[in-house]
């Protein structure tokens, strides 16, 4: 059976999928959003959001008004054995700490206000492209077909495998993460966090990553993640990062941090990928490997690949309506490939120095801590 008659099918609700929904709804193209869960929909994360994505964003920042997301101005640094600690500050915002389970269905109900029609709770199993339309094939069989596929489905992406994109990502662009969201009232949440604060070890047990613990306004996000050959202790070391908070203190007495769930995130994947766009068919979010590769924050990331994915469909539909001549649909798909270099490669990219002779100074030298900060914070470069 096929369902509805839209131009763009996005598949994945996330932060990705509903920001181009949004997007592409507003700009007057017919979307429907599909996604195997029903929102709002438990998500392992930090919940670290970026102040640029508040900024840069109306629609961003009023998920955050209606979620009360909680505004942090510093980030302290604490050294990999936790017996030091630096702090940057700032008298702006430096972010915002969300809860991903309301944060993303308040982005999902936005994208519904600006036209996008959704459909919840149905698992797309595979897609089928052809020369005029591209089809996502859900649970059961039914069918939802459009001009453009837009792949926003995650890390293990459908669409980036059945679209013959991409297998899967290699394991060294991935880090492996795990964490536990635990309830924290405001009291806790000062005697344990101090004020306006996030906290960060780099480095942390030696493994190439860092251990969080990220206060919301009624709860914190515990975690650790890591990359490379170090993908296989997560569990070790949240156990002694859980324990090290414990022991200063920075965790609410009876807070049940066992167990965390896993995830995993593609940090500065897009860097080195270059199928992003296949016929009619585009990657973005996490799909596309569109997130931080110094600090793994995929938020803004998502959110900007969304953009820039949608200017560019807007022209392939029109393209493939006859409405601009000497280019095709897939010419102006394909342009997505530069265009988000332009945007975002500098804010994804690893930074271009040796870290690990660094890190050291950050509790020595607070230029050095700042422009630490900088560049997890804000993706500068060191």
């Amino acid at each position: 059976m096929r369902m509805m008659n839209p131009d763009v099918v996005i598949v994945g609700a996330g932060p990705a999928g509903a920001s181009a929904a949004g997007f592409l709804a507003g700009a007057g193209a017919k979307v429907v959003l599909v996604d195997a869960a029903r929102f709002p929909r438990p998500k392992p994360c930090a919940g670290w959001l970026s102040d640029k994505a508040v900024r840069d964003f109306t629609f961003v920042n009023a998920a955050r008004r209606k979620v009360k997301a909680t505004p942090f101005k510093r980030l302290t640094f604490h050294s990999p054995d936790l017996l030091l600690e630096a702090q940057y500050g700032t008298r702006a915002h430096a972010g915002h700490v969300v809860l991903r389970r309301k944060f993303d269905a308040a982005l999902v109900q936005a994208a519904k206000r600006a036209g996008a029609k959704t459909v919840l709770g149905k698992k797309v199993v595979t897609v089928e492209i052809g020369e005029r339309e591209a089809t996502a094939v859900l649970q059961g069989g039914r069918r939802v077909t459009g001009r453009i596929l837009v792949g926003a489905d995650g890390v293990n992406s459908t669409v980036a495998r059945a679209a013959g994109l991409r297998a899967r990502w290699n394991d060294e662009h991935l880090v492996r993460t795990l964490s536990k969201i635990i309830p924290l009232t405001a009291r806790q949440k000062t005697a344990c966090f101090g004020t306006s604060s996030v906290h960060v070890s780099l480095g942390f047990g030696g493994a190439a990553g860092y251990a969080w613990a990220f206060p919301g306004a009624r709860h914190a996000s515990v975690g650790v993640g890591v990359r490379g050959p170090d993908a296989g202790r997560p569990k070790d070391l949240y156990a002694v990062w859980v324990e090290g908070l414990r022991a200063k203190d920075m965790l609410p007495k009876g807070a049940d941090l066992a167990g965390p769930v896993s995830a995993a995130v593609p940090a500065g994947a897009a860097v080195e990928f270059e199928n992003h766009v296949g016929k009619r068919t585009v990657l973005i979010g996490d799909a596309g490997g569109f997130a931080s590769a110094a600090s793994g924050e995929g938020i803004y990331p998502a959110i900007m690949s969304a953009d820039v994915a949608s200017e560019c469909i807007l022209k392939a539909l029109a393209a493939d309506h006859g409405k601009i001549e000497g280019t095709t649909c897939q010419d102006e798909l394909l342009k997505f490939r530069s265009r988000w270099r332009e945007r975002m490669a500098p804010h994804l990219q690893m930074p271009n120095v040796n870290i690990t002779f660094l890190l050291p100074l950050i509790f020595t030298n607070q230029e050095i801590c700042d422009r630490f900060a900088r560049a997890f914070l804000f993706g500068e470069n060191l």
